[in-house]
């Protein structure tokens, strides 16, 4: 919103510099994107929050000044002689529950033309396009007043009736500017006795608006429903300025004041006489609220100790007219303009932001640091290391769905009376809650072999285990699924998981090789549950290793597993041992030899594995590859 200062000092004394009033306006709460200096005048650029539409009028942001400057705000001159020399016909109907407040007036013997330079000149400052001076009258009150304010060319409301409704859907209506809409069910308009003639709270219609062969005006000041505006102007894609207030609230209250200086502005601008009743039609009165604030509450939840006497003088600067009920009660008066303060606590922000929030001492927040884990932690951290290695070892995220089909299931060797069914499933496609991710895994693999030679493929995804909604449990699994890599990279990918991840468990017995390659498949919750990430750091060995690497011919039925356990135990000096390689009924073993404190002699290396050798062969029947 654009605000020149020199429409501001109209109604308030301003002693601070146009720097420092912006600077204490943000800090108030009243964000100044930009302050722009021209020849004869500051241009402030403000952005308003939602909550503050008050502050999207001239003389809101006056009030916001006066609360800083400690100052009174000069009212501007309201038309009080509304009595009418002469009574047009005029019938309104509305609806409180879409249009809780009409109020309006009509002027008869105006004079439409060019509006003197004054008017211009303001109204091109805040963005505006000048028109003619009964619209750029109703626009300079909206931006001084804040609300909104159309003015119908009373000669062409057919039927003298003004009926508020709401529309039935694709209406066809043309807004002044020429545009042509197809309207939305629901949105507020006003019809005569022939068509419709105003969007209300957005725009006004063609066939309605004023120009320079009209004599006679009614001007309406509405209260809308911001719900039912916001609603029609996104669905139109349509924003005005008035659309910007009604969406936020507006003032209630001040229709008649609005109306009143729309009035005074155009009698002496256009000319012409009063020539109806003023009409105010509403279900209810809309008045100031009061609201009580508790002085040690207040202290309380601003953690600071602000007086008695600073906290009456704040609400005053405020106009929040506080009156001492008790010694520790005071209440306080809501203008109608302020629709943000509704309770208690809104009053203690107030206080607090017109205080000063650079007041308040700076702390170090007290208590104690929670060790606990709370319950519904997930360890996204776990999550992405098993990514990672997945990806880096050459395979390819994927999602699916986690419903599946009653074949799925049976192709997998899964009993689909074991597993969850949805009631009403879109397709037998989508019929059951997967109790695996290989049946969408293998399947994503076929759809992908015309496309790709190699393919690796895994997904992280949540299983539903149970045959009914009582015993249901939902459990992450980590599966994949290969037709490049074989049994002994797939289960190095496993291992070095497991090792990042603390786990010491086999990882063979996750892992199945069906006809198109080799599969895998963790309960990803257990992995979290058995997680052990505390690390031993050791010092880097001063002593190089002895390195050799076994061939071995042993039967196939014996594990890799249970080789290597048997070759670490024969001697501490032994740090590491992995199988490098297998061809046939042979296996070969990489092994490394070092000592701590030493270098290690071929002699000792020699019994070392002369005790493999003998221990093999007795256990495994295993001997030496010649």
């Amino acid at each position: 919103m654009l605000v020149p200062l020199s429409w501001l000092k109209e109604y308030v004394d301003i002693k601070l510099s146009p720097e420092k009033l912006g600077e204490r306006l943000t800090e108030v709460g009243l964000g100044t994107e930009k302050i722009i200096k021209t020849n004869d005048d500051v241009i402030f650029e403000f952005e308003i929050t939602p909550n503050r539409p008050d502050l999207l009028s001239i003389l809101g942001i006056a009030r916001e000044i006066a609360a800083i400057e400690n100052t009174k705000i000069k009212i501007p001159k309201l038309f009080e002689n509304l009595k009418p020399k002469e009574k047009l016909p005029i019938k309104i109907e509305t609806n409180a529950s879409i249009n809780p407040r009409f109020t309006g007036i009509i002027i008869d013997g105006i004079t439409v033309k060019e509006s003197p330079d004054w008017l211009k000149e303001k109204l091109i400052k805040t963005g505006q396009r000048p028109i003619n001076n009964i619209v750029d009258i109703t626009n300079y009150v909206m931006f001084e007043f804040g609300n909104p304010i159309h003015a119908f060319d009373y000669k062409k409301i057919k039927g003298s009736v003004m009926r508020v409704h709401q529309a039935k859907g694709a209406e066809k209506f043309t807004s002044v500017d020429g545009v042509t809409y197809h309207l939305p069910k629901g949105a507020v308009i006003i019809s005569d006795s022939e068509k419709i003639i105003d969007l209300c709270g957005i725009k006004g219609g063609e066939n309605s608006g004023t120009f320079e062969n009209t004599k006679t005006i009614f001007i309406r000041v509405p209260v809308e429903i911001p719900v039912l505006i916001r609603r029609t102007a996104t669905s139109l894609s349509l924003r005005s300025e008035a659309s910007s207030i009604f969406e936020r609230g507006v003032n209630a209250g001040g229709t008649v004041d609005a109306l009143k200086r729309c009035v005074e502005l155009v009698l002496r601008e256009a000319g012409g006489q009063i020539a109806s009743e003023l009409f105010d039609i509403k279900k209810e009165d809309f008045l100031p609220w009061k609201l009580n604030l508790e002085l040690e509450r207040l202290n309380k939840i601003l953690g600071i100790s602000i007086g008695e006497r600073e906290v009456l003088n704040l609400l005053q600067r405020l106009n929040l007219a506080p009156l001492k009920k008790t010694k520790d009660i005071i209440e306080v008066t809501i203008p109608t303009y302020r629709n943000d303060l509704k309770i208690e606590e809104d009053i203690i922000e107030e206080v607090a932001r017109l205080y000063g929030y650079n007041k308040f001492p700076k702390t170090i927040p007290q208590g104690q640091i929670p060790t606990a884990q709370i319950p519904y932690l997930k360890d996204y951290g776990v999550e992405k290391k098993a990514k990672s290695i997945l990806i880096a070892s050459g395979f390819s995220e994927i999602y699916t769905y986690s419903l599946v089909s009653e074949k799925d299931l049976l192709e997998n060797g899964l009993n689909p009376s074991k597993s969850l069914r949805v009631d009403n499933p879109v397709s037998r496609e989508f019929e059951y809650l997967r109790t695996s991710l290989i049946p969408s895994l293998k399947k994503a693999l076929i759809q992908n072999k015309p496309y790709f030679e190699k393919i690796n493929l895994f997904e992280l995804g949540k299983v539903y285990l149970g045959s009914s909604i009582d015993n249901a449990l939902e459990i992450y699994y980590l599966s994949g699924i290969t037709n490049e890599k074989n049994f002994y990279e797939v289960k190095g990918i496993i291992e070095k998981l497991f090792d990042d991840c603390g786990i010491n468990e086999d990882p063979t017995k996750y892992i199945q090789i069906f006809d198109e390659g080799i599969f895998f498949e963790l309960n990803f919750s257990d992995i979290l549950s058995k997680i052990n990430l505390s690390k031993k750091y050791k010092p880097i060995p001063k002593y190089p290793p002895i390195i050799e690497d076994l061939t071995l011919e042993v039967s196939e039925k014996i594990t890799v597993r249970d080789i290597i356990e048997e070759i670490k135990k024969q001697s501490p000096l032994i740090r590491q041992v992995s199988l490098l390689d297998v061809f046939e009924n042979s296996r070969t073993f990489h092994i490394i030899y070092q000592h701590k404190h030493r270098n290690l002699t071929n002699q000792e290396v020699s019994k070392i594995r002369e005790k493999i050798l003998e221990t093999l062969n007795k256990k495994f029947k295993a001997k030496l590859k010649e």
